[in-house]
């Protein structure tokens, strides 16, 4: 696999000799790339030539994942997603790695927390409270930490049991919790031996219970959400299961008799009652009552309030769903997986319509989910998937465990080759440039000359020298080189 990027501009202006700089991927020592261009410059035009060459003259089937934060990455034989709120499919933050040695329940938790932390930092105890609710949303979804056989799901297996068609949600409900699932509206189908609500009756309680699916599956966001809106209901009244499902089944009943009420008043019977809704009402009532009182004369040890201790406090616990849920209303983290077509080497995934912050979050958790299926693969002899980051410095800190830094440090054994495009080389580490293997300037504003002269060891001189979208700078480090020097190139022969 080759890069031509042009002609060495010394050998041409001395002996008219047309040179080609290229890189290959047999003798270059990696295939990572920092991009570096004002704004005008041409760094589009120079991602969309890098992609069609490496594409066109790969020996070996090859990934490109390419994030268009702007929407003007056109590439021949790609296979284009828009990412919005809108759309259906999205990422889900919570898959396990299934290697016993890179993945499992502990570091997808201490992934998904870090990359929280990069957007908008948790504090001590709602990080604490968060791993929490992770931990136990992993747990009731049949994933142990310390089992690594229980991590692996068949997710071609795993599917919902209904697609919405039906206007059902069918519930996974346990048998012991069926007389809960009934006092809150769910009903029985015989036929699919499934409780199931309406699609649009899935919200608030009820969401306690996931979606039925036809094998196991990694847990959601909304999983995690429904669990904490859930135990904070729990923590806020004092209350155990059985008591507050007949709580939330009062409430029900009470809003059933309230709409039908409002209905006869509506068509002026207001002097018509509806027994049966009324003594509904009283029933569920009594059952609170009885529930709440038969807990509370329960308690003996103290133990049976060990979720106030997990959690810490109300006020904690609902700040972290105030989080989750600002996190879960950008759309972007759903199950479904985008329709990428997998015959297209390259996937581009369009993110325009996205805030900074959700860009910065998707990209993020993408590169965490693709290090982490290499790894699982193994070391490769070739590179396999190259990543494309348009404008990276929205990505990019100086934290070693962010994803950009480990990708660049440690995924060239596993093939994975990151192209980073940016205005200047000061988004980057240090570590960051070192580990990149090719390096290239088409042309930086003068404010940013003297930190590129720091970071990247080229000349005052040599800057001045580049004409934009006619010559740039490119420094290709190889095997059998050891000087790694920077080359003057003309884009084109005639320059």
């Amino acid at each position: 696999m080759h890069i031509t990027y042009g002609v060495e501009a010394m050998a041409y202006q001395k002996h008219q000799q047309v040179v080609p700089v290229r890189w290959d991927s047999r003798t270059a020592v990696n295939g990572h790339c920092l991009l570096v261009g004002m704004s005008g410059a041409g760094k589009t035009f120079r991602l969309r030539q890098m992609i069609d060459q490496m594409s066109a003259s790969a020996e070996q089937p090859i990934r490109f994942h390419v994030f268009d934060v702007h929407g003007d990455i056109e590439l021949n034989n790609a296979s284009s997603v828009l990412f919005s709120e809108q759309t259906r499919y999205g990422l889900n933050p919570l898959r396990i790695v299934p290697d016993p040695h890179f993945g499992g329940v502990r570091k997808s938790i201490q992934a998904f927390i870090a990359t929280m932390n990069r957007v908008r930092v948790l504090g001590t105890k709602q990080e604490a409270v968060l791993r929490s609710l992770l931990n136990d949303i992993y747990t009731r979804n049949g994933f142990k930490a310390k089992d690594p056989s229980t991590w692996y799901v068949d997710e071609r297996q795993a599917q919902l049991l209904s697609d919405g068609s039906d206007g059902r949600m069918y519930l996974d409900v346990p048998i012991e919790e069926k007389e809960d699932a009934k006092a809150l509206g769910a009903r029985w189908d015989s036929h699919l031996k499934c409780w199931y609500v309406a699609l649009h009756d899935y919200n608030g309680p009820i969401e306690r219970w996931p979606p039925k699916t036809t094998s196991r599956t990694h847990p959601t966001l909304a999983d995690v959400l429904g669990m904490a809106r859930y135990v904070l209901q729990k923590l806020f009244l004092g209350a155990n299961v059985e008591a507050l499902t007949h709580l939330q089944a009062t409430n029900r009943a009470a809003s059933a008799l309230n709409r039908k009420l409002l209905k006869a008043h509506r068509q002026r019977e207001a002097n018509i009652t509806d027994d049966a809704a009324s003594q509904e009402l009283l029933k569920a009532k009594q059952k609170a009552i009885d529930s709440y009182s038969e807990y509370v004369n329960n308690i003996q040890s103290g133990s049976e309030l060990v979720d106030v201790l997990k959690y810490d406090s109300t006020e904690v616990l609902k700040s972290v769903i105030d989080r989750l849920e600002n996190l879960n209303a950008t759309g972007i983290f759903k199950s479904t997986t985008p329709p990428f077509d997998p015959s297209c080497p390259v996937w581009r995934y369009e993110l325009s319509p996205l805030s900074l912050e959700e860009r910065k979050l998707f990209v993020l958790f993408r590169l965490q989910e693709l290090f982490n299926t290499a790894m699982q693969r193994g070391p490769q002899d070739h590179i396999t998937d190259v990543i494309v980051l348009d404008e990276a410095h929205i990505y990019a800190d100086d934290d070693p465990d962010n994803p950009i830094n480990t990708i660049a440090k440690e995924a060239r054994k596993f093939g994975v080759a990151l192209i980073c495009a940016s205005q200047s080389p000061t988004h980057f580490t240090e570590d960051f440039i070192a580990s990149v293997g090719t390096k290239i300037i088409l042309g930086i504003d003068e404010m940013y000359w003297r930190s590129a002269v720091a970071k990247m060891r080229v000349s005052d001189r040599s800057l001045q020298w580049i004409k934009l979208k006619k010559s740039m700078l490119v420094q290709i480090k190889c095997n059998d080189d050891a000087q790694n020097r920077w080359l003057g190139v003309y884009t084109y022969p005639t320059n």
